[in-house]
């Protein structure tokens, strides 16, 4: 009988009295029969195991049926994913399914002191994100165990393996779903009302209802942070394709000074310079023409599992993900000539002989991650930048594990060629001969693969590390605009400070920053040089002739 007593749901019985004033205070009407309300079994799934089986609608956030009120508890399940407070689970039930005993003429609301253990505990995960406590679920409209009857905190010092103690919920991981919150139903569509806050779009289907973020419209950016990415987007992107294009032209002006094992520098560039300009595309076009698709409420930002209905923003995502595979392998690729060069002594015609089976690696094997990728359809528009990147719940399999291992593959073989170049330049100095030449290009080699590598893999470490924070923010934004629109004179939007903001920011740059230290192989006195014989010899036709049938011979 004691243990009963001790249960979850421990109920303070006080002054009667009190309780007109608490219904008045909640609008709730008694249990007894002609009132409006009285106890019925409990069906929220959510809230079953927690030691009671009564409550009575409409609760306490006004829904009127259960049905009513599991929906608007699932806004809350961010919180829950998070696990922030042992003590949320009752009291979450407490407020949208509470107690109800045929001894006692109310509806149970949660005590005061159970809602600010809870505050207290997961307050600071929404301040983390900037996102603030919940006004609807504001303490002070609960009153203390002290004047009502109120469910209070079950006992701190209970063991958690009792079974009286709430069961516990699994912390998320960067692969649940990011940039639109699932909201469970039990009815048909035609019964289903609008479950999105202001600025966000209705998803329905088959089993879920989903919110995306609104296209023009500030959802999670606010329109200044847009603004900014997008021109800060935009100038990398043209300094990348200024930088790339030089290195092509200096390729087509003199394509001796690109012999094997230089030549794949040359498609490297040609990658990048073609990523830059569908970034420059996207500039000029606007995000919403790229990434939105028409949804049952208006346009929203393409979701997961949606991107092929949007035939321009899966042909961005299919060119952006395709030349950016094809530049790491291209990567590997120049590191690995390099170590047959110098470890194996290949020659540049031997090296020559094999293009071919260069070229059909480096943009076959792409091809067919980028086919694979797009079959899985998690690809989804960022409503920050406007641009459709893989979702990230499959941003670890389908955009960091690729990429990583490409770099690291050449960073292996860029290793064991430095090292070999190491040996030949002791040998020829035992030999007495002269290094400087050799030192000279090796100093090349180490600037050019630090300039390459370390912005790929500070790119890699920016999507990990938007994988694993922005769907939890997302989901608190949500629960944040939801809150919004509970409260009078709340205004919609983002009014905090967008979380990862510069994550993103350091990722758009990092990617492109790569495209523009690719031309630093061309940057000498020896292509300035080159230029000025160009232009002080205009009417030699062999000098432009000559290069078009290299370049067009090495793709054959």
């Amino acid at each position: 009988m004691l243990s009963v007593l001790k249960m979850v749901l421990c109920i303070v019985l006080l002054v009667l009295s009190t309780t007109s004033g608490l219904v008045q205070g909640w609008g709730i009407s008694h249990g007894y029969p002609g009132t409006g309300a009285k106890c019925e079994r409990l069906s929220v799934s959510f809230c079953r195991g927690l030691r009671y089986n009564l409550t009575a609608m409409p609760n306490f956030m006004g829904h009127e049926d259960q049905r009513l009120a599991e929906r608007g508890l699932t806004a809350f399940m961010p919180l829950v994913h998070y696990n922030c407070s042992r003590h949320l689970r009752l009291f979450l039930c407490s407020v949208f399914a509470p107690v109800c005993s045929e001894h006692v003429a109310m509806q149970i609301p949660a005590c005061k002191s159970l809602c600010l253990s809870v505050k207290r505990d997961c307050e600071p995960a929404l301040t983390s994100f900037t996102l603030p406590w919940p006004h609807m679920l504001d303490c002070d409209r609960f009153l203390d165990r002290g004047n009502a009857l109120c469910v209070q905190p079950p006992d701190e010092t209970w063991d958690d393996t009792s079974p009286l103690v709430l069961p516990t919920v699994q912390q998320p991981t960067m692969h649940e779903q990011t940039p639109q919150i699932s909201i469970q139903t039990q009815q048909h569509q035609h019964q289903q009302h609008n479950q999105c806050p202001p600025h966000f779009v209705q998803i329905p289907d088959v089993e879920t209802i989903s919110c995306a973020p609104h296209c023009g419209t500030d959802a999670y950016y606010r329109a200044e942070d847009k603004r900014f990415a997008e021109r800060w987007m935009t100038g990398w992107a043209w300094l990348c394709f200024l930088s790339t294009l030089f290195t092509l032209l200096t390729f087509w002006v003199e394509p001796s000074r690109f012999r094997y094992p230089e030549r794949p520098i040359v498609f490297l560039a040609l990658c990048y310079n073609l990523l830059s300009v569908a970034y420059i595309i996207r500039g000029l076009i606007g995000a919403e023409k790229l990434s939105c698709a028409s949804q049952v409420d208006g346009p929203s930002y393409v979701p997961v599992h949606d991107a092929l209905k949007s035939v321009p923003c899966t042909v961005w995502w299919l060119i952006r993900h395709y030349l950016g595979l094809a530049g790491n392998t291209w990567w590997a690729m120049l590191c690995g000539c390099w170590l047959l060069s110098a470890r194996n002594e290949w020659s540049s015609e031997a090296l020559h002989n094999i293009a071919t089976y260069l070229h059909v690696t480096a943009w076959i094997i792409p091809a067919l991650f980028t086919g694979g990728s797009l079959l899985s359809r998690n690809v989804v528009a960022d409503e920050l930048t406007g641009l459709c990147q893989i979702a990230d719940e499959s941003a670890l399999w389908l955009e960091v594990l690729p990429h990583a291992v490409l770099l690291l593959l050449g960073c292996i073989f860029g290793s064991i060629a430095g090292s070999a170049l190491v040996r030949v330049r002791r040998a020829v100095r035992c030999a007495g001969r002269s290094a400087t030449k050799l030192e000279r290009l090796m100093t090349r080699l180490s600037i050019f693969a630090l300039l390459y590598a370390l912005p790929a893999l500070g790119g890699l470490v920016c999507v990990l590390h938007e994988a694993s924070v922005r769907p939890r923010w997302q989901k608190l934004a949500l629960l944040a605009a939801l809150d919004c629109r509970a409260v009078q004179n709340c205004t919609p939007g983002p009014v905090y400070r967008a979380a990862g903001l510069e994550v993103a920011l350091l990722r758009l740059f990092l990617s492109l920053a790569v495209g523009v230290t690719s031309g630093m192989w061309v940057w000498s006195g020896k292509t300035c040089r080159t230029w000025t014989k160009l232009f002080a010899a205009p009417s030699k036709p062999s000098r432009i002739h000559t290069p078009f049938q290299d370049f067009k011979q090495d793709i054959a």
